[in-house]
């Protein structure tokens, strides 16, 4: 199978787009790295795709309709890469942190955060390039900017931090990253959460990471529609292809949830 047969006929997708673009109430909600923007050594010299962003606009205006971001990064440094108004829902920390709620950290939770801390950046004396990002919920190693430089040095360091145990608190290996977290909030809960809150009859995840699977997998499909940017196992039931994909498939999502709810009024 080569590359271009994973993903979605065009057909198909108008298909589901429709369908769920017809919904009484509908909440959309996507990733942000990997999805809306290309990834950077830099966390934030990173800018998400014009089109994507306007259609998600068009859509977070719209009656009826929610827009949100959920992204791993921490709701202040999402809201600056992304730039969005008052009018998108925000989910940071992979669903610990809402702009309309917030877990609290715990003592527990901080002596976790702090004791996995002190282990990551040991190895990152061992292996200069690779850094800690400090979030409220979350400590993350990151090792692309080793990669750059030395790929294999970049898997070492991986796959020793992948040794670290975590007691009862979750760790997830992304790409490039593994992180570790004091919350039992997933993008999945979080999604459940914001259905219910917004009383949507459909919803649509859009994400291109492992940690999107948990969102993904809370989705009933149909009527919600879940979609998968890239290759890898998901479960999804759509998948486009990158960045420029994601751009496409939000601008038909809006004009065709535009669209319905004017032949509705």
């Amino acid at each position: 199978m080569s590359s271009g047969d994973i993903f979605t006929p065009p057909e198909k997708a108008a298909a589901l787009i429709e369908a769920v673009a017809s919904t009484e109430r509908l909440l959309v909600v996507s990733d942000f790295d990997g999805t809306l923007a290309d990834f950077a050594t830099d966390i934030y010299a990173v800018t998400p795709h014009p089109d994507s962003m306007k259609a998600l606009a068009a859509l977070a205006q719209a009656p009826d309709t929610t827009a949100a971001l959920l992204s791993g990064r921490h709701i202040e440094g999402l809201r600056k890469v992304s730039g969005v108004d008052d009018a998108f829902l925000l989910g940071g920390s992979h669903g610990a942190e809402s702009s309309d709620s917030t877990e609290n950290l715990t003592r527990a939770m901080a002596a976790h955060l702090e004791h996995i801390e002190q282990q990551l950046r040991e190895v990152c004396e061992r292996y200069p390039g690779a850094e800690v990002e400090v979030k409220p919920f979350q400590r993350v190693f990151h090792t692309r900017k080793l990669a750059e430089s030395n790929p294999l040095a970049a898997q070492e360091a991986l796959a020793e931090v992948a040794g670290i145990d975590p007691g009862d608190y979750p760790m997830t290996v992304g790409k490039g990253v593994i992180e570790f977290s004091a919350t039992a909030a997933t993008k999945g809960t979080w999604i459940q959460e914001r259905r219910e809150l917004s009383s949507a009859t459909a919803v649509v995840f859009i994400g291109d990471d492992t940690t999107d699977e948990h969102g993904l997998e809370v989705l009933n499909q149909p009527p919600d529609l879940g979609v998968k940017v890239g290759p890898g196992e998901t479960a999804a039931i759509m998948r486009v292809d990158g960045i420029e994909g994601a751009a496409a498939f939000f601008t038909q999502l809006a004009e065709a949830r535009l669209s319905h709810l004017a032949s509705r009024s």
